[in-house]
């Protein structure tokens, strides 16, 4: 009977809760939308004479606005250049399916500074792109600031209604965006299991704070174990926040602001090199 409950509150959770987060959160940015040469959406706020580059990578659904409050938060803006991201598939990127973390993470790849310390924040399917960006390039990221994020093949495998929306019948009553998060999240078990098969050892250097809500009820927390357990090197941790659930990235700020404070008060700046290119 408890679990019965428990999983009824994460559908309601994931129907209801995502619905309304999008509706307080994804509202039209104050400063210009830029584009990569890929036509990539970002915009940018901050010091952009900052020897720090925070690149914040939303999950799914979301948009470039899901980080609203980092942007605006008055010390980020003053130590480092901020830039939110639209996924291809949303908000004024591309509105087209990528159901690849590959691809996904190549389409960021441009915005990666040669001359700053470039840190990542993703939340939830934000996460594991954010890792494998640092994959493809270590060299050019300083950090890693993974909020609620989605890692353990055998955890993110469809759901029962995952399966259900996927239908001709179901899907044809989706708004874009959620008929494309769904065909996300189908293939994102066999995703991950290409992404944990790849060498996080290399990661060795790049300092990684994950943060999950002990009652998330989307991303189950041991995503964040799972992780935790495939990084190795000393800068690791695992934050795990009491009273938190999948949407701490709006419901507890500052602790997500205070582990990327923490974070670029440890690296130091770094000295020009080469980068796919620098915006």
């Amino acid at each position: 009977m408890v679990k019965q409950r428990l999983f009824s509150a994460a559908i309601l959770t994931l129907f209801v809760g995502f619905i309304f987060k999008s509706n307080s959160y994804a509202t039209t940015a104050s400063v210009a939308t830029l584009y990569t040469d890929g036509e990539l959406a970002f915009v940018k706020q901050g010091d952009v004479n900052s020897h720090f580059r925070v690149i914040f990578i939303h999950g799914s659904p979301g948009s470039k606005e899901a980080y609203k409050i980092y942007l605006n938060d008055k010390w980020l803006q003053k130590h480092a250049e901020l830039i939110s991201v639209d996924r291809i598939g949303y908000g004024q990127s591309p509105h087209r399916l990528d159901a690849s973390l590959d691809s996904q993470a190549d389409s960021i790849l441009p915005l990666l500074a040669k001359d700053k310390a470039n840190i990542l924040v993703g939340h939830s399917l934000g996460g594991p792109i954010a890792l494998d960006v640092a994959l493809m390039h270590p060299d050019l990221v300083q950090g890693l600031v993974l909020v609620a994020p989605a890692f353990d093949p055998k955890l993110e495998k469809p759901k029962w209604y995952n399966w259900i929306a996927d239908t001709w019948l179901v899907n044809v009553f989706l708004s874009e965006n959620w008929s494309r998060s769904n065909a996300e999240m189908m293939p994102l078990s066999s995703e991950l299991n290409k992404l944990s098969h790849k060498n996080w050892l290399s990661l060795n250097n790049v300092p990684v704070t994950l943060i999950h809500g002990v009652d998330d009820s989307i991303s189950d927390p041991n995503n964040s174990v799972f992780a935790l357990a495939r990084l190795s090197g000393k800068s690791k941790k695992l934050v795990k926040v009491e009273g938190q659930g999948h949407f701490i990235l709006w419901d507890d700020p500052q602790t997500i602001i205070t582990e990327i404070k923490a974070m670029l008060s440890s690296i130091p700046p770094v000295k020009s090199t080469n980068s796919p290119s620098s915006k």
